[in-house]
């Protein structure tokens, strides 16, 4: 893959951790945390007393994962002082494994190879495959993951915190719903695109500037699935868009062969 001179391909170690239900679903994953043995044996407990009786459990978790990914920055990047908008895009299912050349055919990677100078920094993780049959992993099982990845960035490199925007399509739509609705407070603006999605997901994500694309023609996920977001979303007062594409079926190119999208996005800031 011939990215330009001031992009890469990267493959990073993250360790996540998480005690309890203390962290809040929308919060980041810790960066790391140390794993603690149980506070007392069952010798030391004691014999349980009968019956029903309320307990709390305690323990750290901690897990290390890999998550490959390409990281494209335009030649401006390092010019100056200035901190730069974050684009995370979520591939389809045609995308999964640990190989990041399955990448090269989707359009927004394609783009980047021919743009040396988009006005965004742009990093696409790789969603693993998982076990192929029971159907393969999606991003729903990795959203914390995209997210450490996220924050990983932010601390490494001149990103603007208040301008990281999440788009995908297909599964990468599905994920881009879920990881919005997981991590609300996170992303400036979305753009789902010919995902289907849960519409209680739309209740956590409301306060997210969307945009919302799709095939009318789609027979791989039905329009529908984006048009029931949309008028949830509406219902509770988002700042929502809907692209219905006349004619269009499942990979669309739309979103990407023009400016207007990202122009788009640019316009939004976190909201405090």
């Amino acid at each position: 893959m011939a990215f330009s001179c001031r992009a890469a391909v990267t493959l990073a170690t993250l360790t996540l951790g998480c005690l309890g239900s203390a962290r809040g679903a929308d919060e980041a994953p810790p960066r790391a945390a140390a794993s603690t043995p149980p506070t007392e044996s069952v010798a030391e407990a004691g014999p349980p007393s009968t019956g029903q009786h309320p307990h709390l459990f305690e323990r750290t978790l901690t897990r290390t994962v890999q998550a490959p990914y390409l990281l494209y920055f335009p030649e401006s990047y390092g010019t100056d002082e200035r901190r730069w908008p974050l684009l995370v895009y979520l591939h389809g299912g045609g995308g999964r494994g640990s190989d990041l050349s399955a990448l090269e055919h989707y359009p927004m990677v394609q783009r980047l190879e021919k743009e040396p100078d988009f006005p965004f920094v742009v990093v696409s993780p790789q969603c693993p495959w998982g076990d192929r049959e029971l159907g393969g992993e999606t991003w729903t099982e990795h959203a914390d993951v995209v997210a450490a990845l996220i924050h990983d960035l932010i601390d490494r490199y001149a990103i603007d915190p208040d301008r990281v925007y999440l788009i995908g399509h297909s599964m990468g739509g599905y994920g881009t719903w879920y990881i919005a609705h997981r991590y609300p407070r996170l992303f400036a603006a979305i753009a789902p695109m010919s995902g289907p999605a849960v519409t209680w997901w739309a209740y956590r994500a409301r306060n997210i500037p969307t945009w919302v694309w799709h095939g009318s023609l789609d027979d791989a996920v039905p329009v529908s699935e984006s048009e029931k977001m949309v008028v949830f979303l509406r219902e509770l007062g988002a700042d929502v868009r809907f692209t219905r594409i006349e004619d269009g079926i499942h990979p669309i190119r739309e979103p990407f062969d023009g400016d207007e999208l990202f122009d788009w996005l640019l316009e939004h800031r976190r909201a405090e």
